[in-house]
């Protein structure tokens, strides 16, 4: 799927500039202003947020899979760390 969708040859940040691209365009105007109003620091606490959200999500489904709380905090970690796994 992933050859599909992005031609070989373009590096992560062209991947992930791609993938904003495409939210932006399926938002509407109105929420796009909205969203650049927003102050630095606000976006980058969401952010945290988002990904503290993200982490405890894997860690939980390590859980359910069986695997001890430090396997499954190590397995939410790997995760999260992969490259493969930004767009």
């Amino acid at each position: 799927m992933e050859r599909m969708f992005f031609p070989q040859g373009l590096t992560l940040e062209d991947r992930v500039r791609m993938a904003v691209r495409a939210a932006k365009m399926e938002m509407e105007p109105k929420y796009v202003e909205i969203l650049r109003k927003i102050l630095p620091g606000v976006k980058v606490r969401q952010a945290f947020e988002m990904w503290d959200m993200a982490r405890d999500a894997l860690y939980q489904q390590g859980l359910r899979r069986g695997l001890s709380p430090e396997e499954a905090m190590q397995d939410a970690a790997r995760r999260l760390l992969e490259t493969r796994n930004l767009v």
